[in-house]
């Protein structure tokens, strides 16, 4: 589990958007969001989204 995921722990990868700073509370100054820009330069986890291939689990064992 990762800070701001799923409780469920059933992602194993997530869609990705980009650096949205008016999603986090805290303040970022310029050389703050560079340097948040080259570490996540492909983006950061969009958790209102079902994670890369996944599947819903509403299967049901019919049998053991």
């Amino acid at each position: 589990m990762v800070a701001g995921g799923p409780a469920s722990n059933d992602v194993l990868k997530c869609q990705l958007k980009p650096i949205d700073f008016a999603d986090y509370q805290a303040t970022f100054n310029e050389a703050d969001r560079v340097r948040l820009r080259e570490i996540f330069a492909d983006g950061v986890c969009n958790w209102s989204k079902p994670g890369v291939e996944q599947q819903p689990t509403t299967r049901v064992w019919r049998s053991f």
